[in-house]
């Protein structure tokens, strides 16, 4: 099974409010505000190692919620390389809110929420020969497939058992507890005296 590494470098989508985004990351992975600072920095950040393809798709849909990107790498390949800082500082004022670039870089193209796939990070499997089927046909629905063969009634002769009426008997005779063992002769052992 294929694993990968996730890597965040402080990409946001570019509707995204950074503080926004920025509360979300720390409430997700329980950051204080220098922690968040590091996620933010523009340098790769691998923040989890040998996700399967699950789990990195749950991690992409995680932090896109909150408006974040992430980066998803076969384990062991290096880190994405570092580029300019893509991240808009969070808005001062609400003129620096109006103008907020989001992401700077154009050289990205991205995909409508929830569109994306990791189809293409999942192991190739080659296909297979299938054996001639061409023979086989299929039955109408309903159709018993295979017909039981009708058993034999079998008939007991019970006439010579009989009930006993209610409480008119025990057990005891289905007891069957082993005898008690006998103790071998220990009359000639005594014991020290230990003063």
């Amino acid at each position: 099974m294929q694993t990968f590494d996730i890597y965040f470098r402080g990409e946001l989508l570019p509707d995204a409010d950074p503080a926004l985004a920025r509360a979300g990351i720390a409430k997700m992975f329980r950051l204080d505000e220098a922690g968040v600072e590091r996620l933010f920095s523009g340098k790769p950040k691998r923040i989890k190692r040998g996700a399967d393809v699950e789990k990195a798709s749950r991690y992409r849909a995680a932090f896109r919620e909150v408006g974040a990107l992430i980066e998803i790498v076969p384990a062991g390949n290096p880190a994405p390389a570092g580029r300019k800082r893509l991240v808009a500082e969070p808005a001062q004022n609400a003129t620096a809110e109006q103008n907020r670039p989001g992401v700077l870089d154009a050289a990205f193209e991205l995909l409508p929420p929830r569109t994306g796939s990791l189809a293409d990070c999942a192991p190739r499997i080659e296909p297979q020969p299938i054996s001639d089927i061409s023979w086989m046909v299929l039955d109408e629905p309903g159709v018993t497939l295979v017909e039981p063969e009708p058993q034999p009634r079998v008939e007991y002769d019970t006439s010579g058992l009989s009930m006993s009426p209610p409480r008119a008997f025990t057990l005891e005779d289905c007891d069957n507890r082993p005898p008690p063992a006998e103790l071998p002769d220990i009359s000639h052992l005594s014991l020290a005296d230990s003063s």
